[in-house]
C-alpha cells in the first residue's frame, strides 16, 4: 500500500468516526430530553386537550315519590340526583374546572385569550343539560349551590333550552320543563349558562328554508327575551346543542349567523387540536345506566 492510500484510508475512516460520534451525541441528547420530558410529566398527548364534555338530561329524586313511577313515567335519560352528587363532589375535590359554552370556544377553541390564571393548573370539564327540565332546577342545582359553600368553588352548568317548551308540565305522561324565571334564578346566582337547543326541538336535518331558520333563530330570540336584561356580554343563546345529536352542512351554512359553536352527540371525548369545525363538537351521553364510577373513568 502507497503512502498516499494510507494517508486516504486514514482520512475515510476520521470522517467515518466522526460522522458516527455525532450521530451518537444527537442520540443522546434525544434520550436526556425524552428523559426529562417524562420527569416534568409533559407527553405528546398533552398537545392535544382533551375536555370531557358530558350530556345529561333530566334529574330525578330517587327519594322524592313525585319523581318517580307511578306519579311520573321513567324515561331512559333519567340520571338521579344521588348519583349526579357523587360526580359532582369528585369533580369539585379533584380541581376541575366547569367551563361554559364561552369558556370553551375562547379560551381552547378561538383562542381569543389566554387561560385565566387562576384556572392554570386545573382540568377542565363541560357538563350539559339537554331540553330545559324541570329536574335539573330542582334536584341538580342545589346540589351545585351546596359544594360551592362548602368548598369555595362555584361549578357551573350548561343548559340547552327549547323556548318553546318553557314552564310547560302535562303531567305524569310528560316531564316537566323550566320557567324562565327558573333559568333566571340560576343565571343570576352564577350557576347557569343558557344556550339554544332549536325553538321546538325539531330535529334539524328534517327541516329547511325558512322553518329550518325559524328554528334556530327563534330559539336565540326568546332566550335573549327571557335573560338579555342580565346578559352585558351577549353570549345567551350563542351557542347550539342539535336535538336529537344531528345536523348536517345544510344546518351549519345557517348557523354562522347565529351561534359561535355547535355540539354532537357522538360520545366521543372532545380533543380540542383535533377540531376542524366549530360547529362538530363531541359529547358523551349519559342515561340512567351511566354509574358515577362510569363517569369519573371517563374524565
Amino acid at each position: 500500500m502507497s503512502f498516499e492510500q494510507l494517508l486516504e484510508n486514514i482520512k475515510f475512516l476520521e470522517n467515518f468516526l466522526f460522522r458516527l460520534l455525532h450521530k451518537v451525541k444527537l442520540i443522546y441528547l434525544l434520550v436526556i430530553f425524552a428523559i426529562s420530558i417524562g420527569i416534568s410529566g409533559w407527553t405528546v398527548e398533552s398537545n392535544f386537550t382533551r375536555i370531557p364534555i358530558i350530556g345529561f338530561h333530566n334529574i330525578v329524586d330517587t327519594r322524592n315519590p313525585a319523581d318517580l313511577p307511578p306519579r311520573r313515567l321513567a324515561f331512559p335519560t333519567n340520571y338521579t340526583k344521588q348519583d349526579l352528587s357523587v360526580f359532582l363532589e369528585y369533580l369539585i375535590k379533584e380541581n376541575y374546572w366547569f367551563l361554559s359554552s364561552q369558556d370553551l370556544y375562547v379560551y381552547f377553541i378561538d383562542k381569543s385569550q389566554p387561560i385565566p390564571a387562576k384556572n392554570l393548573g386545573q382540568k377542565p370539564i363541560m357538563i350539559t343539560f339537554d331540553d330545559g327540565y324541570k329536574g335539573v332546577h330542582e334536584n341538580a342545582l342545589p346540589i351545585l349551590e351546596k359544594l360551592s359553600v362548602t368548598n369555595k368553588e362555584k361549578g357551573k352548568f350548561v343548559l340547552f333550552v327549547n323556548p318553546h317548551f318553557l314552564g310547560i308540565d302535562m303531567g305524569k305522561d310528560f316531564l316537566a320543563h323550566t320557567t324562565c324565571n327558573d333559568l333566571r334564578d340560576g343565571y343570576q346566582k352564577g350557576f347557569y349558562d343558557i344556550q339554544s337547543h332549536g325553538f321546538t326541538h325539531k330535529d334539524l336535518t328534517k327541516v329547511s328554508g325558512k322553518e329550518l331558520e325559524f328554528e334556530i333563530a327563534k330559539s336565540k330570540l326568546e332566550l335573549r327575551k327571557c335573560l338579555g336584561d342580565l346578559d352585558k356580554n351577549k353570549v345567551i343563546g350563542a351557542h347550539i346543542a342539535y336535538p336529537y345529536g344531528a345536523s348536517d352542512s345544510e344546518v351549519e351554512d345557517i348557523l354562522p349567523k347565529y351561534h359561535l359553536s355547535g355540539f354532537l352527540y357522538n360520545d366521543h371525548l372532545f380533543r380540542v387540536n383535533r377540531l376542524e369545525n366549530n360547529y362538530r363538537i363531541s359529547r358523551i351521553t349519559v342515561d340512567k345506566n351511566t354509574s358515577p364510577t362510569d363517569l369519573i373513568s371517563g374524565t
